[in-house]
C-alpha cells in the first residue's frame, strides 16, 4: 500500500491585516481633516488680522490728511489733493463741507486708480 500524506488543513486567518490598514488609513484622514482644518482657522484669523491692520492705518493716513489741512486755517478754500503713492495712483481728496445748520466740516476719502474708497469727517478746527 502506498501511503499517502494526509492532507493538511489550511487555515486562512481573518484579514487582520486589511483592518488594520483601513483603521490606519482612517486615523491618518482624520488627522488630515484636523490640520486643515486648523491651518484655515489659523488662516482665517491672519487674514482678519491684517485687514484690520489695513483699517487702521486707512483711516490714521486720513486723520493725517485732516490734520494738514487744518493747519492751513483759512488758506483751505477749494479741493486738496495730496499724494500718497503716485506709482500706485493712490491719493487723497481733501475739501471742506460748509452747512448753514452745522460747523463747518472737512471730509477726506482716499482714492485708489480713480475710484473714492473710505472717507472720514472732522470738524474744522477755528470755525464755529
Amino acid at each position: 500500500m502506498i501511503s499517502t500524506p494526509t492532507p493538511r488543513r489550511i487555515h486562512r486567518r481573518h484579514p487582520q491585516p486589511t483592518r488594520r490598514g483601513l483603521a490606519a488609513l482612517g486615523l491618518v484622514l482624520a488627522l488630515a481633516l484636523l490640520v486643515g482644518t486648523f491651518a484655515i482657522a489659523t488662516g482665517g484669523r491672519a487674514t482678519q488680522s491684517r485687514r484690520h491692520d489695513l483699517h487702521h492705518q486707512s483711516i490714521a493716513l486720513l486723520e493725517s490728511a485732516i490734520q494738514t489741512a487744518q493747519s492751513l486755517g483759512e488758506e483751505l478754500e477749494s479741493d486738496l489733493r495730496l499724494p500718497v503713492d503716485e506709482g500706485a495712483a493712490v491719493w487723497i481728496d481733501v475739501k471742506v463741507i460748509t452747512s448753514d445748520d452745522q460747523p463747518n466740516q472737512i471730509e477726506a476719502t482716499l482714492v485708489r486708480n480713480n475710484r473714492p474708497g473710505m472717507s472720514i469727517r472732522r470738524p474744522q478746527r477755528g470755525n464755529s
